[in-house]
């Protein structure tokens, strides 16, 4: 049976044989290195012993071992021995050194009297690439085959399952050490965030991609809460280390808007600590303000359509992040600004904080009357609930995809 992506299917058998082959076109230079993640149900490794790889071919107990050889590599399993606590097997590979995994002539998963999966490598440039998942399902076992691609290479696919990578087990990946760097200078209190940014810019393929970023923010009276909560200061805080990477000069545009809107100036790490309180105490604002000056109901167009104005023109990709608490009502006016927007290197992600009656924003994957989809909505019902990879996972959501079709749209360079 041959798998397409996607595709899953239940396993007949507890003892299975997966050979991974990989011959490599001439010229190849890179090792190739195959890998195995036993995961917990927070799909992450309950400690070292489960990451299986070149200087770790096995589990304590043998439920899994790897054997490779310079083209192939078989993942022996053993299903009765899988731990109770241990929900899912990643199999993964990486390319380490110069080529990418379109530098393979091949690259097929076969498991041995069961199903077979070939990856299609045109075009694809990522370095590491989870190939399937052997996972539990209502008290059986079943494999789904992915191929979901990360640039970065072993580093980044290994925290992202939980795994503290040392220096000598792979090579250390300079974005993410240079942007705990610029971190570490100017805001420490935010480092933490550093490599959750990396895993999720992996795994979205955008750690190269450079961006201008922007922040909108819902300032009417509804929005009361999640100011007073710290919330709004929080997501700007989280953008802050994304336009880090996107942006060599760290600098982030940002927007108010109520009834009224206005631009606010710059955040960077330098200015970033308290920068919401400094704007609304800026100057004097009346009792039903949460921004001096915009009053307290929510007006949405006038904004966006000085959005787009302000950035048609950029010689960069632009990637703006929209906070709003709903109450959306200006259905026509929204679509006649995003529809127009659509024709430049624009892409907005629309986040709802804690609201309801999202409307449009709720319903733009439907909205096809533009040149293409440059937009992306999740809403978060409880804000201190959300992990940090979470928020991350689903703020770069699609981001990606638009980057390729404005490319080839010639929108961007």
């Amino acid at each position: 049976m041959e798998l397409q992506s996607g595709q899953n299917i239940q396993l007949s058998t507890t003892s299975l044989c997966l050979t991974l082959s990989y011959p490599k076109r001439q010229g190849f230079q890179s090792e190739v290195d195959p890998s195995a993640f036993m995961l917990n149900a927070d799909n992450k490794v309950r400690g070292d012993n489960d990451f299986i790889f070149f200087n770790q071919p096995s589990t304590p107990n043998q439920s899994l071992t790897l054997q490779t050889s310079n083209e192939s590599s078989q993942f022996l399993v053993d299903l009765n021995k899988i731990d109770t606590d241990i929900n899912k097997i990643a199999i993964t590979l990486v390319i380490d050194g110069p080529d990418s995994v379109a530098s393979l002539n091949s690259l097929r998963l076969n498991i041995q009297g069961i199903a077979s999966f070939e990856m299609p490598l045109q075009l694809r440039q990522e370095k590491a690439l989870i190939i399937g998942e052997i996972y539990r399902h209502k008290g059986d076992w079943k494999f789904r085959a992915q191929g979901q691609g990360f640039n970065g290479g072993l580093e980044p696919l290994a925290i992202n399952y939980g795994v503290d990578v040392s220096p000598n087990e792979t090579k250390p990946v300079q974005p993410t050490i240079n942007l705990e760097k610029k971190i570490q200078d100017k805001a420490p209190r935010l480092v933490s965030l550093a490599k959750k940014v990396t895993v999720s810019l992996e795994k979205h393929n955008l750690q190269s991609i450079r961006a201008r970023v922007a922040f909108v923010l819902d300032a009417s009276g509804s929005m009361t809460g999640e100011f007073r909560r710290g919330n709004v200061q929080a997501v700007l805080d989280r953008i802050a280390v994304l336009a880090v990477q996107f942006d060599d000069d760290g600098s982030m545009d940002i927007w108010g808007f109520a009834a009224k809107h206005s631009k606010y100036p710059d955040v960077t790490l330098d200015n970033l600590d308290g920068y919401i309180d400094s704007i609304q105490n800026a100057k004097k604002r009346s009792a039903w303000e949460i921004l001096p000056g915009l009053g307290g109901t929510n007006n949405e167009p006038p904004v966006m359509e000085e959005i787009v104005d302000y950035f048609k023109n950029s010689d960069m990709p632009v990637y703006i992040v929209f906070i709003t608490d709903g109450g959306i009502s200006k259905t026509r006016a929204i679509k006649d600004a995003i529809r127009r927007s659509a024709n430049y290197p624009i892409f907005w992600k629309f986040v709802g904080l804690g609201g309801s009656n999202y409307g449009i924003l709720e319903k733009l994957d439907n909205f096809t009357d533009r040149l293409l989809d440059n937009t992306n909505f999740f809403s978060i019902d409880n804000f201190a609930s959300m992990t940090d990879e979470s928020i991350y996972d689903l703020l770069l959501e699609e981001f990606s995809d638009w980057h390729q079709i404005a490319k080839e749209k010639g929108i961007i360079s």
